[in-house]
């Protein structure tokens, strides 16, 4: 991804599929498939410290972050796949503010799309799963 200012984030077809697939779960697609994915994504640059979601909402589409980061309320690292589990499972999502310092960058992709990538591209959601795969707690020892 080039490093152009955010007001000027206008990446080519190119640049979104090489930023999608350093992106998790989507190196997992076929290159065809990215492809497709690449060119209806949307890019959109978060200037410093802007605002990206407000708490106490759902998020209603899923979210690349392919440059700065998205931080949560608390200061830490939103990762760089967000609104998964909003569109997935209906949870509400974090307040989500871009880096104070280099802002953000990402490439959304819209409910319907991410619903056909869902049911067209197993290997996307496996990966999809694996990222939100936890490891269970341990059970408590019996008295």
């Amino acid at each position: 991804m080039s490093s152009a200012p955010t007001a000027l984030f206008a990446p080519s077809l190119l640049e979104k599929l090489f930023a999608l697939r350093a992106v998790s779960p989507f190196d997992r697609l076929a290159p065809a498939e990215l492809a497709l994915i690449a060119e209806i994504a949307e890019p959109r640059a978060y200037a410093p410290g802007e605002t990206i979601h407000a708490d106490g909402d759902r998020l209603l589409r899923l979210v690349a972050v392919v440059g700065g980061r998205v931080l949560t309320s608390d200061g830490t690292s939103a990762g760089t796949l967000l609104g998964a589990a909003s569109l997935v499972r209906n949870a509400l999502a974090p307040h989500l503010v871009a880096d104070p310092i280099a802002g953000a960058r990402v490439l959304r992709l819209e409910r319907g799309p991410f619903f056909t990538l869902l049911r067209e591209c197993p290997a996307f959601t496996l990966g999809l799963l694996e990222l939100g795969a936890t490891p269970a707690p341990a059970p408590a020892p019996l008295p």
